[in-house]
């Protein structure tokens, strides 16, 4: 079995170029991002990450 790479916040945040700030106010309306809650640790998962990226892609008709 492949172990599975979850994001830290600063890593999710690097990628969607947002500021950490914008991740924690997001956990805290329960929008934005899914993520991972393990003990005291928010990990995010790649491809909610992607899947976010993609939602978001606006392409011109």
């Amino acid at each position: 079995m492949t172990p599975l790479k979850l994001l830290t916040p600063a890593e999710a945040a690097e990628i969607l170029v947002i500021p950490i700030s914008t991740l924690n106010a997001w956990r805290t309306q329960k929008t934005g991002l899914p993520y991972v809650h393990i003990g005291r640790l928010v990990r995010y998962r790649p491809e909610d990450v992607a899947a976010l990226i993609s939602r978001n892609t606006v392409r011109p008709e």
